[in-house]
């Protein structure tokens, strides 16, 4: 509002109305934060299992959530009653000074009306004196110079007036800032305004994840979604000091039965696209946060649904199919316990990481397997299982229980967009899983994914072991991670495509190829697939020569006849669990784990 010529503008009773209609609400608030903190005494007491756990956090969380709302409320009904005060007793200096002014304006006119006249009289007086006796500027002079005294003093008190009224002004003006600045006050609107600004120039990731620790997990949902671009920002930061933060965070405060403190629930259930995704946090947090992505997720998938069966366009169907997949899918990463976990989650970016198996300190056996070509969000969703078979095989396999399969999709694959593919598509395709600087980019993320497993401290443990096998182009995945300082001790390839020109096997790592006559396998033959940089012909690799298929017919000892129709049912066999690929799966587990019989 402009006070520039009314410093007493407002109502002071409208305000204080205001002020009365916030304490009605912080009343009504307080009510509700004792009820839902009654419901959370009852859950902890009355519910079991991880449901109840979790309904027991919704409800604690809610009910911190409402007290701060009702803390923010009282704020601003103090800051509000403060403010009618100020504004009454301006309008009551208001009121004096209108006065003063009015008066000094009539006494000026009045006044001047007098001088006026006397004014007139001299000269008359002068103009009737014809012999001179009559000076006009000495009539009445005593009379005169009080009259103009008078006027004068009161233009002095109409500046003095003046003066007082541009105070008032900018006593007005401080009032209203004080007032705004009191609504505005972290304890009447909490962290998040002084946060959002202070982490929109953060000079770190380092620095911003420290900022988003301090806030609610309705203040951090508020913030990333008012500001999506610091999801990006946070991922920055690097592995061992997001590991120093996290593990500093855990020392702050009681932890509920999963470990947590109460600011890494906040960060799990407000940030859960961070959390979910940012490496050098533990496995379990991760999979927490990416319950809440998942459940996002299906939200939106509900939301879809029904437009898309509404107008009934061409290739509809298949869609719906696709995402009553996906929902299905999801459905089990978010059941108590999950019976999927994912590891890394956004559908958005087409990521996707699964963990097999319990991460703990008896993890001794860590394998990382990259499925191939054409592999997208869809083939996570399959059932029965497509790429995680042989992952989910090995980690049964180990008796001992202490391996922990990874199926590793960090980003698009060669031909891995969703839906049907038309013929050029898969030209495309097998063009990208070809070519080196495809998979020179997109191993970025899978020699991060070690880094970030690397600093826990379940993988300085002796004994500890990192496997990495690759189906097909996967291969070529974990070879240019390789080249970035992925190390592994064993190196398996499924059917592998090839390796960078700058590869070199490592001192210390194992690489054992297994393969079936297949159709990658007779294009490697013409030197064309990777410039016949193929594991099968390489002498690092341990190649086992190739295995009989179902399909295959053996010509005495070294000749082997697969049909045509089935090159590319060879080229996925290699890589699943079934019976019909039982001797690959049988040695391969043989190597992972010797000491199974």
């Amino acid at each position: 509002m402009s006070t520039d010529d009314d410093p007493g503008v407002g109502s002071v009773e409208g305000i204080r109305q205001l002020a009365k209609t916030r304490r009605t609400e912080v009343d009504d608030l307080e009510v509700a934060a004792y009820r839902l903190a009654e419901a959370a005494s009852w859950g902890a007491e009355c519910w079991r299992g991880q449901s109840g756990e979790q309904f027991v956090a919704s409800m604690t969380d809610v009910s911190t959530e409402v007290t701060a709302v009702a803390r923010g409320l009282e704020h601003h009904a103090a800051a509000l009653e403060a403010y009618a005060v100020d504004v009454s007793l301006i309008q009551g200096s208001q009121q004096t000074l209108e006065a003063r002014r009015a008066m000094a304006e009539q006494n000026i006119l009045s006044t001047g009306v007098a001088l006026k006249t006397i004014m007139r009289e001299a000269q008359g007086a002068a103009r009737d004196d014809l012999i001179g006796i009559v000076v006009e500027s000495e009539y009445r002079s005593g009379e005169r110079s009080t009259l103009q005294r008078r006027i004068d003093d009161e233009q002095r008190e109409l500046e003095v007036v003046a003066g007082l009224w541009t105070d008032l002004v900018e006593e007005r003006a401080a009032a209203d800032r004080r007032c705004i600045a009191a609504l505005q006050s972290p304890e009447a609107m909490g962290a998040l305004p002084q946060v959002t600004g202070e982490a929109l120039a953060a000079g770190s990731s380092e620095e911003l994840l420290a900022l988003l620790a301090g806030l609610s997990a309705t203040e951090l949902t508020m913030l990333l979604e008012q500001h999506p671009e610091l999801v990006d920002k946070a991922f920055l930061a690097d592995p061992e000091r997001v590991r120093a933060w996290w593990d500093e965070l855990g020392q702050q405060g009681a932890r509920n039965p999963d470990g947590l403190t109460a600011m890494q629930v906040a960060l799990v259930r407000g940030a859960p696209a961070i959390i979910g995704a940012l490496d050098g946090l533990p496995p379990s947090v991760r999979v927490a946060a990416n319950v809440f992505n998942a459940k996002r997720r299906m939200a939106e998938i509900d939301e879809m649904v029904g437009p898309i069966k509404r107008r009934g366009l061409e290739g509809d169907d298949e869609l719906l199919a696709a995402l009553a997949r996906e929902r299905a899918y999801l459905t089990d990463a978010v059941a108590e316990p999950p019976h999927v976990q994912l590891y890394l989650f956004d559908p958005s970016k087409s990521r996707i990481i699964e963990m097999i198996g319990e991460w703990n300190d008896k993890t001794r056996t860590v394998l990382t397997y990259v499925p191939g070509t054409l592999t997208n969000m869809d083939s996570f969703y399959r059932d029965p299982e497509s790429v995680q078979q042989m992952a989910r095989w090995l980690h049964d396999s180990d008796a001992s229980k202490t391996t922990v399969a990874f199926v590793f999709k960090d980003g698009f694959f060669p031909g891995g967009a969703e839906g049907s593919k038309n013929p050029a598509e898969f030209v495309g395709a097998f063009a990208e899983a070809n070519d080196p600087e495809f998979a020179r980019k997109s191993s970025k993320t899978l020699y991060d994914f070690q880094r970030g497993l690397a600093v826990d401290p379940v993988s300085l443990k002796p004994g500890h072991r990192e496997i990495a096998i690759g189906h097909s182009w996967g291969l070529a995945n974990i070879t240019s991670a390789e080249v970035r300082g992925a190390t592994y001790d064993k190196v398996i390839s499924l059917a592998g495509a090839g390796m960078p020109p700058e590869w070199q096997a490592r001192p210390g790592t194992t690489y054992t190829d297994y393969s079936y006559w297949d159709f990658l396998q007779a294009a490697q033959r013409t030197g064309g697939v990777w410039e016949g940089r193929n594991p099968n012909r390489s002498d690092e690799f341990d190649s086992k020569g190739y295995y009989l298929g179902p399909d295959d017919i053996r010509f005495g000892d070294m000749a082997n006849l697969t049909p045509l129709t089935k090159l590319d049912d060879n080229h996925s066999l290699v890589a699943e669990s079934s019976e019909a690929n039982a001797a690959v799966r049988d040695a391969l587990t043989k190597e992972v784990h010797p000491h199974v019989r």
